[in-house]
């Protein structure tokens, strides 16, 4: 049994870069990685553990000290000559030992069992040292950075960054003897800086060092972004499968289950028309299907644009013959409630439809929300066409399949996907627009050009035109569109590449909806994407200059980077488990890792996003 451990943890991890955090205090499932360590060290009956600090050696000194997580005794040793590598820190701590010891490398997360398979090892003859090795070569996802083995059975014969075919692979859990001082101070008398495969690998010429095998258990070498969110994304998939009881089965039972399948569905096509005027004059498109022509047509749409467009859009459908009855609602989110919808539902069903109806809406976001969310209801799925009358609902809210009102929590908590069979989109409405909701618009032509096109990105920073120009409205609109009519057709709800439709969103909605309303969708939007690229900057995703980018793009087009004083960080974290990508196990996020592009990590592109780098980021988005 092993009592005593040694922790190097002096180096920058330069790989992982994660601003003003020390790589051994980065979390994983909410604890710092040397936390882990140390704890599943004291599970194991190490009594005493040595932490070698370097490079901001006070942040993790004054961590470790009095943790309520450990119970073992901490010693630390201040290493100045970090710098000469992993064999400089290692030796650093000879004095602290007589008989054997553990180590364990403080940028590394273990499955428990592995740190007992290592702990119960023991040592055979005459041998010094007993690492742990992964087999499993093939499944290094960053072989540049791993340090090689060679076998011959379970005896380690070489050791080095780069042996050709090797057998296996460091995995960073060790037990040895003293004798390993004596190696390391020959290696480092030979070459700086030295790392401590120079010194095992020396052991292991001579026959003393045997492998144990991690034989599929989980280890992690967090060097970089990627292995980070690797590590996470497997801790969260654990706690979701360990949260399940395993029901025991009665086998024996005197039951018989019949077991049946069926599979229903089938692609739906979305034609979406860009034309100018049809709104004053709907007779230029066909908007609603021959099959539906005597079936009651109903125009949603609020109060503003009936105002401006109601009677000419509603009166060109009645000349050409539809029974067309009109719905006027409120303006904006006040009408995307629970109670409007009941009360909107139930006005329908008295007026009367079949099922051949067809909703149209006539208006912003909130009148498509509202109005595809009541066609997605009503008999299980009625006919509906959306007509944009908001750059924000022309480049968004209505290109898609995504219908649905507000709750009491949070917006949009309640919807469908539920696909128009048309949608049609006319830029001449927009010359009529409020002056802020241009801006509100283009908040979401910034997120597809930021975190789907490069080239889109590089026109809006140089156009220097007015953001009132329909050639720019009808410009942007289309390009939009393209875009996300690729989105929807590889991935209708947003689990992989579509998770751009999300970006900025994650936090924008809880500071919108911590406003009151206030802010609009656009401004939230904008604010949602300078905390996001923030995000990407402490996870390593990205860097300072990608966050710059934001900066300049999104304060072009007259939208805010900072939150509002009023709005709290703790509310902001609160409000978003209330976000539908929000799982038990925590956030997760869309994060641009450089212009147009996506982070992804083996395919998944939904982040792992803890509170602790969430509210960094928040703080670091309010004015100064």
């Amino acid at each position: 049994m092993f009592t005593e451990a040694l922790i190097p943890a002096a180096g920058r991890g330069a790989r992982l870069d994660r601003p003003a955090t020390p790589k051994p205090l980065v979390n994983v499932g909410g604890r710092a990685l040397i936390v882990d360590v140390l704890d599943k060290l004291q599970t194991v009956g190490v009594k005493r553990a040595v932490v070698v600090v370097g490079y901001e050696g006070e942040k993790v000194v004054r961590h470790l000290t009095n943790h309520p997580d450990l119970d073992l005794q901490v010693d630390f040793i201040d290493h100045d000559g970090w710098r000469k590598g992993l064999a400089s820190s290692v030796l650093a701590a000879r004095d602290e030992f007589e008989d054997p010891f553990l180590v364990a490398m403080a940028d590394h997360r273990f499955d428990g069992q592995l740190i007992e398979r290592i702990a119960g090892a023991g040592f055979d003859g005459d041998e010094e040292a007993v690492m742990l090795v992964d087999q499993a070569v093939d499944e290094v996802h960053d072989p540049s950075a791993a340090v090689d083995v060679n076998l011959k059975g379970d005896q380690v014969v070489a050791v080095d960054a780069e042996l050709d075919d090797p057998d296996g692979i460091d995995a960073g859990l060790f037990a040895l003897t003293p004798a390993i001082f004596d190696r390391l101070e020959e290696v480092l008398t030979e070459t700086e800086p030295a790392g401590l495969t120079e010194g095992l690998d020396r052991l292991a010429g001579d026959g003393l060092v045997r492998a144990e095998f991690v034989e599929g258990a989980s280890w992690h070498d967090i060097d970089t972004p990627p292995a980070l969110i690797r590590a996470e994304m497997e801790y969260r998939d654990r706690q979701r499968k360990d949260a399940v009881t395993t029901p025991s089965f009665d086998d024996a039972a005197d039951t018989r289950t019949e077991s049946f399948q069926f599979t229903t569905g089938k692609p739906v096509q979305t034609d979406v028309f860009v034309q100018r005027g049809f709104v004053r004059n709907p007779s230029t498109l066909q908007l609603i299907p021959d099959e539906s022509a005597s079936s009651p047509i109903y125009v949603f749409t609020d109060t503003r644009v009936n105002e401006l467009y109601g009677d000419d859009f509603v009166g060109g459908l009645d000349e050409m013959g539809y029974d067309v009855r009109r719905v006027v609602m409120a303006e904006g989110e006040e009408s995307k409630t629970m109670d409007n919808y009941t009360r909107l539902v139930d006005h329908v069903l008295a007026e009367g439809i079949d099922e051949r109806s067809v909703m149209v809406s006539l208006g912003g976001g909130a009148v498509c929300n509202v109005c595809g969310f009541i066609a997605s209801t009503l008999y299980r799925g009625i006919g509906l066409v959306h007509v944009p009358t908001t750059l924000m609902a022309q480049c968004d809210a209505a290109i898609g399949h995504k219908q649905g009102i507000n709750g009491e929590r949070g917006k949009n908590m309640v919807g469908a996907y539920y696909p128009p069979h048309a949608i049609a989109v006319d830029v001449e409405v927009l010359q009529t627009l409020d002056d802020w909701l241009i801006p509100d618009g283009l908040s979401e032509v910034i997120k597809h050009a930021l975190g789907q096109d490069s080239e889109y990105l590089d026109y809006l920073l140089d156009y220097d035109g007015s953001l009132w120009n329909p050639d720019f409205h009808e410009h942007v609109v289309c390009k939009n569109i393209e875009l996300k009519c690729e989105l929807m057709a590889s991935d209708p709800k947003e689990l992989r590449e579509a998770m751009v439709l999300q970006y900025g969103h994650t936090t924008g909605h809880p500071i919108e909806y911590l406003s009151g309303y206030d802010l609009n969708h656009g401004q939230c939007v904008g604010i949602g994407m300078m905390v996001a690229s923030r995000v990407g900057r402490i996870l390593g995703a990205c860097d300072d200059e990608m966050v710059q980018l934001h900066r300049e793009v999104i304060e072009k087009y007259d939208l805010p980077t900072t939150i509002p004083a009023n709005i709290e960080v703790d509310d902001i974290i609160a409000a978003l488990r209330y976000n539908k990508r929000y799982l038990t196990e925590g956030t997760r996020m869309a994060i641009v890792e450089g212009p147009g592009k996506l982070w992804q990590v083996d395919g998944d592109y939904t982040i792992p996003v803890s509170d602790e780098v969430l509210r960094e980021a928040l703080k670091a988005s309010y004015c100064r």
